[in-house]
């Protein structure tokens, strides 16, 4: 939903010494992961829809001569007590669909773990295995904001996005801002085994806050469009170097959808959750990979894509509250981890 061309930076680990082959991996899957998002035919459908509303609104002046008048009375005698509340929300801290999500719900727990206590007899001699075997270690992180007030750091842990737009313009304005993990299992690190399916359990992890605001809307006296909405993209996929895919999973959902409410818009979104994507099951010949030189790449990925149109708001900050209380900084932003957890084989 971009509406401009996202520079995506990434820095590299230092614990892990990357092939070509592996940095070329990444790069294709960070220029993926920040392109544009526009969906089809949306500017159509935005023209129609001013279009709509400026033939509403002469109507409506014809039939009532002095409506802007009364539209900005309204507006100047319930305003100042609404503008304590910007960046704050109606819905209670304790709401139990909040308690519900923020318990765990998304979590998928692992059914394997019984096939794991499951020994042959007789007790087979097992490869001597190399060391940190199965595990994958971050290769790099990346980072891209479309928007100069939204910012992001990729160079400590957790991850973070912070920033606030406050936006009072009639054009939509799309926005998008993302952070991606890459961990990689090289040849060295792989398991010796005759079994082909193998699985991974990353646990992706976001702690903060989305909030949207949108200003005075009035259906006859203030009818101009005001939108504040933000979506949620969560991802993981397990890759080759050589660019198959292998394994994924993902998660979208729009977690600020204000547009048009009266008398004001307002919402805080807890994004304080955990999210089991796997486990990622998928086939392959660790002897051939070893062989061929190629690794399994791991990638975990958040995005949040927005429009704000009229007089709206978005922040992103680790605690709620109103825009005075909570101001977005490095040390009040929304953070993104993600454990990778090891490939393994299934029998």
């Amino acid at each position: 939903m971009s509406s401009t061309k996202n520079t995506i930076k990434t820095v590299y680990s230092d614990r892990e010494q990357l092939t070509t082959g592996e940095k070329e991996a990444i790069e294709s899957l960070d220029a993926s992961f920040a392109a544009d998002r526009i969906p089809e035919g949306c500017k159509t459908v935005t023209e129609i829809r001013k279009s709509i509303a400026k033939e509403t609104r002469e109507a409506l002046g014809s039939a009532i001569p002095d409506l802007e008048e009364r539209g900005r009375a309204q507006k100047e005698r319930i305003m100042p007590e609404l503008d304590r509340l910007k960046g704050t929300a109606m819905q209670p801290q304790d709401d139990p669909v909040m308690r519900h999500e923020t318990s765990g719900s998304m979590m998928s727990p692992d059914d394997d773990a019984s096939v794991l206590r499951r020994f042959p007899f007789p007790f087979p001699i097992e490869p001597i295995q190399p060391p940190h075997v199965g595990e994958l270690w971050r290769a790099s992180t990346s980072g891209f904001s479309s928007d100069p007030r939204i910012f992001y750091d990729i160079d400590r842990d957790p991850l973070r996005i912070w920033g606030h737009i406050d936006y009072d313009s009639d054009p939509l304005l799309n926005g998008t801002v993302g952070l991606a993990m890459t961990f990689t299992l090289p040849p060295e690190r792989m398991e010796y085994t005759k079994r082909t399916v193998f699985a991974v359990d990353p646990d992706l992890r976001i702690q903060g806050y989305l909030s949207g605001y949108t200003g005075y809307y009035h259906p006859i006296f203030a009818a101009d469009d005001k939108w504040a909405k933000c979506w949620e993209s969560m991802e993981a996929t397990v890759t080759l170097s050589t660019g198959e895919w292998l394994a994924g999973n993902s998660w979208h959902y729009i977690r600020i959808d204000l547009q048009n409410v009266h008398p004001v818009g307002m919402d805080n979104a807890n994004r304080n959750i955990g999210w089991f994507p796997g486990p990622l099951k998928f086939t392959a010949n660790m002897r051939d990979l070893r062989q061929r030189g190629v690794s399994i790449i791991l990638r975990a990925t958040l995005r949040y894509d927005f429009q704000l149109e009229g007089e709206s708001d978005l922040w992103f900050r680790s605690r709620g509250g109103s825009a005075s209380e909570s101001v977005p900084a490095f040390d009040n932003a929304l953070n993104f981890r993600c454990t990778p957890g090891v490939v393994r084989s299934i029998p």
